[in-house]
């Protein structure tokens, strides 16, 4: 999240779900977080930074993979975000984590700090995307790799569910149109990288099945992350049907006896500072 969002409520929406944010029983940032420190390689002793990190489903397996000789720094510019990951890290006993607020889009670090930068699910969400992949590869060691997740496609159904809930929205709000997408396809992301001084190295799919046990716990987990934006301009009157809605537009994913099953994939683009040594690919 970047400071310029302020204004439109991005920051206010996390800072809402903070206590919530993947902490509703369902597989979802946890499993991506975990694919994308495996894609970049972080190895032991190395120096990563997180933006955007959130309650750290990048942050915690970046810190297992550095091990305590590494540093792993998450930043996220949503108070709550920082204090409850920061105790999380604590409880733990990370000496080599530290969680402090930042500009995912504007990180405010010394050029050439770190082996790796990664940034899961969050450029997306900024301003200025190009501005922050350019402000990455500024922190990058000669060595060192940037690996950003972006969505690649989502469940069907999960599309119709947030139409049949977008339905409900008052008329002064409709939902907004979508806009040109820097991260639709690998040749998008190429020359968004390569217009940021970076050279892709990678780009691989990965997909993650999300279980819900009914609709009441899909909505729960919308509520507890960046669906939120959208349920909290339902008027409270509307919630009711717009649940509804959701759930019959959420049939396709009901399983008999086993609740709802959506299945997301994800882009993982691995790139590396032009001119620099390009890393190998973990197997």
């Amino acid at each position: 999240m970047s400071s310029g969002e302020r204004s439109n409520g991005t920051v206010d929406v996390f800072e809402q779900a903070a206590t919530s944010y993947d902490r509703t029983g369902v597989s979802f940032f946890g499993p991506f977080g975990v694919e994308l420190v495996r894609r970049a390689g972080i190895r032991p002793g190395e120096r990563v930074l997180d933006v955007g990190c959130g309650r750290g489903a990048v942050l915690f397996p970046a810190a297992r993979a550095t091990g305590p000789a590494g540093q792993v720094t998450g930043i996220d510019l949503a108070p709550a975000m920082v204090a409850l990951t920061a105790e999380d890290v604590s409880r733990a006993g990370l000496t080599h984590v530290d969680v402090r607020m930042g500009d995912a889009q504007q990180p405010e670090f010394p050029a050439g700090s770190f082996d790796a930068v990664l940034a899961g699910l969050v450029v997306f969400l900024l301003s200025d995307p190009g501005q922050a992949l350019r402000a990455y590869a500024r922190l990058l060691r000669p060595a060192g790799r940037l690996a950003v997740s972006t969505f690649a496609a989502q469940d069907p159904a999960f599309v119709a569910a947030l139409d049949a809930l977008a339905g409900h929205l008052p008329a002064d709000r409709p939902r907004p149109a979508p806009a040109a997408d820097p991260f639709a396809d690998d040749g998008a992301i190429t020359a968004t990288m390569a217009a940021a001084g970076l050279t892709v190295t990678t780009i691989t799919e990965h997909r993650v099945d999300s279980h819900f046990r009914d609709v009441d716990h899909w909505m729960e987990w919308m509520w507890s992350h960046g669906g939120r934006a959208l349920l909290r301009h339902i008027p409270t009157d509307r919630l009711q049907a717009a649940t509804t809605d959701a759930a019959r537009a959420l049939g396709p994913a009901r399983r008999p006896g086993d609740g709802l099953t959506l299945t997301t994939a994800i882009r993982i683009t691995v790139a590396t500072p032009h001119l620099s040594v390009e890393p190998q690919e973990p197997s």
